[in-house]
């Protein structure tokens, strides 16, 4: 059986960068700020320790969603 059907997926060994995570998930909340079952951002949120300390995860989320909010950067 090929490692694709094991893992589910055929993109496995492709990351993305924090910067793309975190978009994501911003963009995970409607307009209403609800996720609409999506589980994203809970995954991100218990794994980020994997990659980068609460503290800068906050930094950078505090640095990124004003300005997707405000549409001066684009996804």
């Amino acid at each position: 059986m090929p490692p694709q059907a094991i893992m589910g997926s055929s993109t496995l060994g492709k990351a993305a960068t924090l910067h793309q995570l975190l978009e994501a998930c911003i963009h995970a909340f409607d307009d209403n700020g609800e996720l609409q079952g999506n589980l994203f951002p809970r995954t991100v949120l218990l794994m980020h320790r994997w990659y980068v300390t609460s503290t800068e995860l906050a930094g950078k989320l505090l640095m990124l969603y004003p300005l997707l909010a405000l549409g001066l950067i684009d996804v």
